[in-house]
């Protein structure tokens, strides 16, 4: 049983010496991402001079101008960039591409001298204007692409300079080529992880989880599904884990293996193998992937390696996961296929397979390469990934995004963001869906500046948040930290007013359902009174279950008992 933790905290301080004795330390502590959020909530609520709070504001600029000048200094090229375009987002600079080119071309040389070709290549890539490459600078990215097999790059970089392409027609002509199946096939693994032995029925049986991967890079990583090699990581695991590589040239070997970096947001981990990749798939970020398009799926169902599987692409956006969206695909998907390879007519790898549904054939799902690209990078560095944050729960609505929760002490409260807020522009990107916003903050990382437009009673507001790290499971500490109404529109869609206590159990009046929720679903609707008569949080199963005696006004208000269930793990938070 989980219980309220907390109580509602105002959102804007509202004693004058207090907030500028907490601005001036952390002006003091070098932390502006503590001092320009706050400033247009206390603006809008008079707390303080609107030219004491412009003097803030340009000490913390200041700031982040000499944290980008200090990582220009140092050579640390990917901080710069994240500086940069903070002083971008604050209006101090307007972007410049050349500048931001450069700055990401010398990040991509670090890579590339680390030996990490894989992200330097998508660094390099990632460019705003490929055209201002040199021509060194296009050939080394070539060079590199043709090692990762990734055509698609060199296309991108023979249509941004056609001169340079003219000039060098034989990696041109490695660009039009297209690898069949059996030759990708090579690059396709078997994840073989023993976690022991089990008990069923008094008797041992041995516990194994088997999976698909995939060589991204030369020097032995592959990428697989975070739920194949879940009990490698996850601290709550308790039992015995190994992981283990089968190779498709020798399927008896085992090769032991590690887990590098992993996102269970979106079902991906990579590891790492003490072999020399035989073939190599590269990311693309595609977005082009239509319905009805052809797709081969390569891996290991049953355990059964270099199975080779064809069909369409039946759906896109479909929202599984708790970030980014999935595709929807009839390819024959069997246990062991999760973490495989999904490639188009064009050889290109276009998705990750990670889930089908046993009771139907043909309605299996893929997580889209370009969200993948989104956070490549961080998978290489050890641990978990950590996703941008800015702490709101939202829904679609006319216009924008509404928003149904705000986190407490996060960076959307901080900027003063309230609960009928109308998001309708991130870093000047409209935003309509829930992905699309997502897709915005994924391109930005933990502790930049992102800016955010909304609407409240028809006034227009423009605020700046500095992005937290997303906690693994957003709901979940949301029922520790916050009062559990608060967090009920979020979890099962819709807003509640507490009306008094009976027995010791709390009432409420539920005053708005959303289209489409739980609650909706349940046929629950405004101006419905319940009983709440039990809550609990299941986190074996990560589900919620909220039983109450309810009067129903389309039922004229006949009281029964109902128990709504919903998963924890949303897909509406930002």
């Amino acid at each position: 049983m989980i219980g309220c933790a907390s109580v509602e905290q105002p959102l804007v301080e509202s004693h004058p010496e207090r907030v500028r004795t907490e601005l001036a330390t952390a002006i003091v502590e070098r932390r502006p991402q503590d001092v320009i959020p706050r400033l247009g909530p206390l603006e809008r609520e008079r707390v303080l001079p609107a030219s004491e709070l412009a003097e803030f504001r340009s000490s913390a600029v200041a700031i982040v101008r000499d944290l980008y000048q200090t990582a220009l200094a140092d050579k640390r090229y990917s901080d710069a960039v994240r500086h940069y375009r903070n002083l971008v987002v604050l209006g101090e600079f307007g972007q410049d591409d050349e500048v931001l080119t450069g700055l990401i071309a010398r990040d991509a040389e670090s890579l590339l001298a680390d030996g990490n070709l894989p992200i330097a290549l998508a660094t390099l890539i990632s460019v705003p204007r490929l055209s201002s490459l040199t021509d060194e600078q296009l050939t080394s990215a070539a060079d590199i692409a043709v090692q990762l097999n990734n055509r698609h790059a060199i296309a991108l970089l023979g249509e941004a300079n056609q001169q340079w392409a003219r000039a060098n027609p034989q990696i041109m002509d490695f660009a039009s080529e297209r690898p069949g199946p059996v030759r990708m096939s090579e690059g396709v693994v078997t994840i073989w992880v023993d976690r022991g032995l089990r008990i069923v029925g008094g008797v041992g049986m041995p516990d194994r989880v088997v999976g698909s991967g995939f060589f991204i890079d030369p020097r032995g990583y592959i990428v697989t599904n975070y739920h194949v090699v879940q009990s490698e990581v996850d601290p709550e695991y308790r039992g015995y884990s190994r992981v283990f590589v089968r190779l498709p040239s020798d399927p008896v070997a085992r090769i032991p293996a590690r887990v590098v970096g992993h996102s269970r947001a979106f079902d991906i981990a990579l590891l790492k193998i003490e072999v020399d990749a035989p073939y190599v798939f590269s990311f693309t970020d595609t977005r082009v992937l239509d319905p009805g398009t052809r797709i081969v799926a390569i891996g290991s169902p049953g355990g059964l390696e270099n199975t080779i599987t064809s069909g369409i692409i039946s759906a896109t956006g479909r929202r599984f996961l708790q970030l980014g969206d999935a595709m929807q695909v009839d390819v024959p998907i069997n246990p062991g296929n999760s973490g495989g390879p999904l490639i188009d007519d064009h050889g290109r790898l276009v998705g990750v397979v990670f889930a089908g549904i046993p009771q139907f054939d043909g309605v299996n799902f893929a997580i889209p390469a370009f969200w993948v690209t989104t956070f490549l990078r961080d998978l290489f560095d050890d641990g978990p990934v950590s996703h941008p944050w800015l702490g709101v729960a939202v829904e679609p609505a006319s216009g924008g995004l509404e928003v149904s929760y705000v986190a407490l002490g996060s960076p959307a409260a901080q900027a003063g963001l309230k609960v009928g807020d109308l998001i309708t522009l991130m870093d000047g990107w409209e935003v309509s869906r829930v992905a699309a916003a997502q897709s915005v903050l994924l391109r930005r990382a933990p502790d930049s500046f992102v800016s955010v437009e909304w609407s409240r009673d028809g006034e227009r507001i423009q605020g700046f948040a500095v992005l937290g790290e997303r906690p693994q499971n957003p709901v979940a500490v949301a029922l520790d930290r916050d009062l559990r109404e608060r967090v009920y529109p979020a979890l099962f869609g819709m807003q509640v007013e507490r009306t008094g206590q009976m027995l010791f159990r709390p009432s409420y009046s539920v005053t708005r359902v959303f289209r489409g929720s739980v609650a909706d679903e349940t046929g629950i609707t405004a101006g419905d009174t319940f009983t709440e008569t039990g809550f609990e949080y299941d986190r074996s199963i990560e589900v919620a279950f909220l039983r109450m005696l309810i009067n129903k006004r389309t039922q004229g208000f006949l009281r029964t008992s109902i128990q709504i269930p919903a998963y924890v793990e949303r897909d509406n938070f930002l």
